[in-house]
């Protein structure tokens, strides 16, 4: 594990300045004590898209540096996404950086369900789940460790009425490896009514669909899909290249939904939000929560100055719990349409509701504090 790495070395600096970043800094800090000599990036002088917000100037106080200022043989924790991995670290090589340790979604899951467990907060399945070749380099269908592990004939074999939707669309990326699917996973094509072309037996343009709004949903065109037209006991999305590990084994009268661990923002949720979309997009989120939950709109508000955000739109719930979700969501960026479209294009023009749906999924999934919630991993195919 990186805490177990880090105690030998002298320095060390984290490569990234953004919420994986964030999370190791925050979680080797709070597990040893330990903080990095500076957090280290490609181009510092690199602006963010007009408009946008981009890097932080520092961190905690912590300098954010350019790599040329970052002498080689400091130890280097590689705090990006798996997506870019295999472009950033045969840039750190070839720069001379020869001492790395890479956070890949496993480590990261390790690392941040250990800090998360240490100060009492979004508890995770016991470490028997969790899965050392679950990430987008195996090729293999995803094993289960040694110590208390499950089959995976026995995990497939599960009664629970358990489905979980792997949202694609026409214009993905293609994978090196398709991901496994097991028997309680279904592939739905979402932004179906937009093309011809059919890479899925399962549609979101059937039913009682918003399908057509795909450009502006994304995944959430299927999520809506799922919550009209489906009434299995548990249910949830997850994407063709990022799966929320749930087996059903796992699920039982104690636990409502299952998320992915947080990540951690810096300063706050608003300003990671920000770095997505404008301030304009931001003002309409901000006054259609005004609009739809007048009495719950400071309580929404302390959530987005925290640091904490569910991302990417990963939900498993029990059906209630799924269909109240989806209802609240919808009802706020209905109204936003209907209320501030006009008045703000991008809301329409853009992908801007998927990023906001990210928003409420966090909302509210931290405001229901009646709900028990675990975290899984999960595993990020590329």
């Amino acid at each position: 594990m990186l805490t177990d790495e880090l105690l030998q070395h002298d320095k060390f600096a984290i490569f990234g300045a953004q919420v994986i970043a964030i999370g190791a800094y925050r979680a080797i800090k709070g597990l040893t004590g330990l903080v990095p000599i500076c957090f280290a990036i490609s181009n510092p002088l690199e602006a963010p898209n007009e408009g946008l917000l981009g890097n932080p100037s520092e961190i905690d106080g912590i300098e954010i540096r350019g790599l040329d200022l970052v002498t080689r043989d400091t130890f280097m924790v590689v705090g990006v996404t798996e997506l870019v991995q295999k472009e950033v670290v045969p840039m750190l090589k070839d720069k001379g950086f020869t001492r790395l340790f890479v956070l890949t979604q496993h480590e990261e899951h390790l690392l941040m369900s250990a800090y998360f467990d240490s100060i009492g907060k979004f508890p995770s399945f016991p470490m028997a789940w969790d899965n050392s070749k679950a990430n987008g380099d195996d090729n293999e269908a995803i094993k289960r460790e040694s110590s208390g592990a499950y089959s995976l004939e026995e995990l497939t074999d599960s009664k629970l009425d358990l489905c979980i939707y792997e949202v694609a669309n026409h214009r993905d990326a293609v994978l090196s490896k398709r991901p496994p699917i097991r028997s309680y996973e279904v592939p739905i094509q979402a932004g179906a009514a937009l093309t011809d072309k059919r890479i899925r037996d399962v549609l979101d343009n059937t039913g009682i669909n918003i399908s057509v709004k795909n450009r502006q949903y994304c995944e959430m065109t299927a999520s809506y899909w799922v919550w009209k037209n489906t009434d299995h006991a548990w249910k949830g999305i997850e994407h063709y290249r990022r799966h929320l590990l749930v087996y059903p084994e796992q699920l039982n009268d104690d636990i409502d939904a299952v998320l992915p661990l947080p990540y951690i923002c810096y300063p706050d949720e608003l300003y990671q939000f920000r770095r997505f979309i404008s301030e304009d997009v931001k003002d309409a989120l901000l006054r259609g929560l005004k609009d739809v939950h007048p009495d719950e709109y400071e309580e929404y508000l302390e959530i987005l100055k925290g640091p904490y955000q569910y991302t990417y739109n990963l939900v498993c719930a029990r059906r209630e719990v799924f269909d109240d979700y989806c209802s609240w969501l919808f009802e706020i960026t209905e109204h936003m349409e209907n209320r501030y479209g006009e008045e703000v294009p991008e809301l329409i023009e853009t992908r801007a509701f998927s990023y906001i749906a990210e928003v409420l999924t966090n909302i509210y999934f931290m405001s229901h504090k009646d709900l028990r919630i675990l975290h899984a991993e999960k595993a990020i195919f590329t």
